[in-house]
C-alpha cells in the first residue's frame, strides 16, 4: 500500500492541472475553449481517442472564430492573448494523448458515433430568428391547444426562438434525436408513468443528450440524462474505473425520474424543476429567496421560471425543452422524417470471472462493438474484475457458444488493483518487477498497444492473490492487523495481497460494514469450519471447500474437469462463489456418464415432445437449443408460452414447444389488425409493449385505461400497424 500511495505525492497530471485554468466568461463561451475542456475531461478518464477528437475540434474552432463579428465583449488585447495561448495548450495536450493511442481508426469511428454528443446543441450564440420567421412559427402555434401538452407552456418569443433554432441550425441534431427517441419511448414513458411524472419530460433527455447513451459533456456529465458523477451516485448509479451506470438507459432513466420528482416536490413547478436539473437546486432556491426578499415585488404574484435571472445556459435550456416538445408532437409540420427504431434483443449470462470483451467477441463470433453496444456501462476493455459477479449481455442465441468456450477464454485472475504514477527513469519492466507481475499484464490492464509510457501517467496495476503452496509443514499462524486512521478495506486488502471479499468473510463483515481505527482484523484465513480440506486439496467424498483466491476455473483445473461441468454441478451460472463454500466436484466418469445419458435422451426426444406438446427444461438448455431440437423457432416458443420478448427459462420448467397458439392471444381474422392479449403473472405494460413493438401510451389509449396498472387476467386490445 505504501508504494502505491507514494505516487500521490507526485505533481498532478496534465489534465488535472489544465482543468484548473480559468478564462473570462466571455472567452469561456467560445467553442474552441469548450471543446478543449471536453478533451481534458476525456484525458482524465483515459479515453484517448475521444480526447484526440475534441482537441482537433478545438483547434478547428479556434481557426474559425472571428473576433470582430462574434466576441465584441472581449478586448483586442484579451483576444490576442487567448489566440496566442490556445495553440500551445492544445498542442501540449496532444503531446500527452498521442503516446497512448493505438490503432485508432475503428475507435475514432465508434467515439464519433456513440460518445460525441450534444454537437450543435450546446452552442448558445446562434443567429436569432427575424420577425418574418417568428410570424410563421407563431401562426402555427396559434392553432394548438396547450392542454395536449403535459408540461406548462406559453408560446412566448423565447420558446419561438428555440423552435427556429432547432428546426434550422440544429435541424440535423433534432431530427436524429427524434429518431433515436423512438427506441426508448416505451422505457421512458413507463418510468415516468410509474413515478407519476409528465410524459413530456422525455424531451429533457433530447436536449441533454439527443438520446445517446454514451453522451459526454465538459461538466463530467454522462449518459442519456447527463448525470454528473456525484448526482449519479446519489441516485444509485455506480461510477468507477470499470463501469459507468449513467450509461445504462434503464437505471439512468429511473434515477432521472426520482431526481425530477424530488425537484418538483421542492419547487412545485415543472419549469423550475427542469431549471434546477440544469443549474442546480441551490442556485434556483437562492434566486427565489432573493426575489421573495425584494420589498418592491408584488407578493400576490407567484414566482415562476420566467421571472428568474438564471445563468445564460439555463435561460435557453427550459425554452429549448418546450420547443423540442412542440416539434416532437408535430414533426411533420417541420418536415422531419421519423422512423421507428428498436433496441436489440439479448440474452444474459452471469459471470464470476473477468473477461476481455475482445476474447468474448471472438469466442461467440460477433464484432466487439456489438458487445459494447449491449453492455454500454462498461468503460474499459473487460468485465469489471472488482465485482464478485456481473450480468453480461450477449446477442440472442450466443449464450451456448459462450458456455462452450468458457474453458478456452483467459480470465483476469486479479483480486485487487493499485495505481502507480510513472516517475522519471521508469519503464514497464521496472514497474512490473516492483509489483511482481508481468509486463504483459500491465499492458493488458491498461489496454496498451505498445510499451511506451510517459512521466506522470497513471497506470493501473493488477495485484494477484497468490495460491498457497503445500509444504507439508504446520500451517502458519493466522495473521491479524490493527486498523489505523485512514485505513479502509481496499487499502488493507492491497497491503496483504488478498481480496476484499476474503477480508469480509474472514471477519464476518456485511457488505456495507466499514472499518475504523483500532479494529482488529484477520488478514489471513482463520479456521473457518471443521469441514475445511487439508492444504493438499484432496477432495473429501467429491467435495471441495473454497479457499481465498479460488475461482471456478482454478478449482476445475485442480481436479482436471471442465469448468462448465463444475458450474452446472453447483448452479454456478447464477450463484456467486464464497470462501468456505462446499462445492460438489463431479468425477470424470460421472461427467462422461451424464453426457452419454444426455446424448441418448436428445436422440430419443428429437421432434418428440410429451404427448401434450410440452417439454421439461434440462440443465444447459436455452430457447435456441430447444427450438432446434423440436424443429421450431424461438419466437414460436415465446408466443406459445406468452413470454413476450424474454428468453429466460430454468431447469425443471415445463414449457410448450408444439401446438396451436392460445385462442385469446391468436390474431384476429386476416382482414383485421387487432390482437387480444391476456395479461400473465409478472407482466407489466412495459413487457407487453415490447412484445408487440408498440408504446405504452397506445395500449392505454386503445383500452381506455385510467392508469398504467394491469393485473393477471386482464384482456388488452392490441392494434398492430399493417
Amino acid at each position: 500500500m505504501g508504494e502505491a500511495n507514494g505516487a500521490e505525492m507526485d505533481p498532478k497530471s496534465f489534465a488535472e492541472l489544465a482543468l484548473r485554468e480559468k478564462v473570462s466568461d466571455s472567452l469561456a463561451i467560445r467553442p474552441s475553449w469548450q471543446y478543449y475542456q471536453y478533451g481534458l475531461q476525456a484525458m482524465e478518464n483515459q479515453e484517448w481517442s475521444l480526447a484526440k477528437h475534441y482537441f482537433e475540434q478545438s483547434l478547428n474552432q479556434l481557426v474559425a472564430e472571428k473576433f470582430d463579428t462574434l466576441y465584441m465583449n472581449v478586448s483586442v488585447v484579451e483576444d490576442s492573448l487567448y489566440r496566442a495561448k490556445m495553440p500551445e495548450r492544445i498542442l501540449s495536450a496532444m503531446d500527452e494523448v498521442f503516446p497512448n493511442l493505438g490503432d485508432t481508426g475503428k475507435e475514432d469511428e465508434s467515439y464519433l458515433k456513440n460518445e460525441v454528443a450534444i454537437e450543435g446543441i450546446d452552442d448558445l450564440d446562434e443567429s436569432a430568428a427575424d420577425s418574418a420567421s417568428l410570424q410563421v412559427i407563431e401562426n402555427f402555434l396559434d392553432t394548438l391547444d396547450v392542454r395536449q401538452f403535459t408540461l406548462p407552456i406559453e408560446f412566448n418569443e423565447r420558446v419561438q426562438q428555440e423552435i427556429f433554432y432547432m428546426t434550422t441550425s440544429a435541424r440535423s441534431f433534432t431530427e436524429g434525436s427524434l429518431n433515436r427517441k423512438t427506441a426508448y419511448d416505451s422505457l421512458i414513458y413507463s418510468a415516468l408513468a410509474e413515478n407519476g411524472l409528465p410524459k413530456d419530460l422525455i424531451y429533457l433527455a433530447l436536449v441533454e443528450s439527443g438520446f445517446k447513451v454514451k453522451a459526454y459533456s465538459r461538466a463530467k456529465a454522462s449518459g442519456m440524462w447527463q448525470f454528473i458523477p456525484e448526482t449519479g451516485k446519489r441516485y444509485g448509479l455506480e461510477v468507477n474505473f470499470w463501469v459507468d451506470m449513467r450509461r445504462n438507459p434503464v437505471l439512468a432513466t429511473n434515477a432521472a425520474a426520482q431526481y425530477l420528482s424530488r425537484l418538483y416536490d421542492e419547487f412545485g413547478d415543472w419549469l423550475l424543476a427542469m431549471a434546477a436539473y440544469n443549474c442546480g437546486e441551490g442556485r434556483v432556491r437562492r434566486l427565489i429567496a432573493e426575489m421573495k426578499a425584494d420589498t418592491t415585488r408584488d407578493t400576490s404574484q407567484a414566482i415562476t421560471y420566467w421571472d428568474l435571472a438564471l445563468p445564460k445556459e439555463t435561460m435557453r435550456y427550459v425554452p429549448r425543452i418546450l420547443a423540442a416538445m412542440v416539434i416532437g408532437h408535430y414533426p411533420q409540420q417541420y418536415e422531419m422524417t421519423i422512423t421507428q427504431k428498436h433496441l436489440p434483443e439479448y440474452d444474459t449470462v452471469t459471470v464470476f470471472d473477468s473477461f476481455s470483451l475482445e476474447q468474448v467477441a471472438k469466442a461467440i463470433k460477433v464484432p466487439e462493438d456489438t458487445l459494447r453496444d449491449l453492455n454500454m456501462e462498461l468503460v474499459m476493455w473487460c468485465t469489471p474484475p472488482d465485482k464478485s459477479s456481473y450480468v453480461l449481455r450477449l446477442p440472442v442465441g450466443k449464450r451456448p457458444a459462450f458456455v462452450d468456450n468458457y474453458d478456452k477464454m483467459e480470465k483476469n485472475n486479479f483480486s485487487s488493483w493499485a495505481h502507480h504514477k510513472v516517475r522519471r527513469g521508469e519503464n514497464l519492466g521496472m514497474i512490473a518487477r516492483k509489483y511482481g507481475i508481468a509486463v504483459s499484464e500491465i499492458k493488458q490492464a491498461n489496454n496498451m498497444k505498445n510499451s511506451k509510457i510517459r512521466v506522470g501517467r497513471n497506470l493501473l496495476i493488477p495485484v494477484k492473490v497468490r495460491p498457497r503452496k503445500s509444504s507439508g509443514k504446520k500451517p502458519a499462524k493466522v495473521k491479524i492487523y490493527v486498523a489505523k486512521l485512514g485505513d479502509n478495506l481496499a487499502s488493507v486488502a492491497r497491503m496483504y495481497g488478498v481480496s476484499q471479499e476474503s477480508l469480509r468473510t474472514w471477519n464476518s463483515m456485511s457488505a456495507s460494514a466499514m472499518i475504523k481505527s483500532g479494529d482488529t482484523l484477520f488478514v489471513s484465513k482463520p479456521e473457518m469450519k471443521p469441514s475445511s480440506v487439508t492444504p493438499t486439496k484432496v477432495p473429501l467424498k467429491n467435495k471441495y471447500v473454497v479457499e481465498s483466491g479460488d475461482t471456478y476455473a482454478s478449482i476445475a483445473k485442480l481436479f482436471g474437469i471442465p469448468v462448465v461441468s463444475l458450474l452446472y454441478a453447483n448452479d454456478g451460472f447464477s450463484k456467486r462463489l464464497h470462501v468456505g463454500d462446499t462445492l460438489a466436484v463431479p468425477s470424470l466418469s460421472q461427467i462422461k456418464k451424464k453426457a452419454s445419458k444426455a446424448e441418448k435422451k436428445q436422440k430419443v426426444s428429437v421432434s418428440e415432445p410429451n404427448a401434450d406438446g410440452t417439454y421439461k427444461v434440462q440443465a444447459g438448455d436455452n430457447l435456441y437449443s430447444i427450438a432446434r431440437r423440436f424443429s421450431t423457432t424461438t419466437d414460436m416458443i415465446r408466443r406459445l408460452n406468452n413470454m413476450g420478448t424474454s428468453n429466460a427459462i430454468h431447469p425443471g420448467q415445463v414449457i410448450r414447444v408444439q401446438g396451436e397458439l392460445d385462442e385469446e392471444i391468436s390474431p384476429a381474422p386476416a382482414n383485421s389488425d387487432e390482437f387480444v392479449h391476456v395479461v400473465k403473472k409478472g407482466e407489466g405494460l412495459w413487457d407487453i409493449a415490447r412484445q408487440y413493438k408498440v408504446t405504452i401510451e397506445e395500449i392505454v389509449r386503445w383500452n381506455g385505461l385510467k392508469d398504467t396498472k394491469v393485473k393477471p387476467g386482464d384482456r388488452l386490445k392490441i392494434t398492430k400497424k399493417l
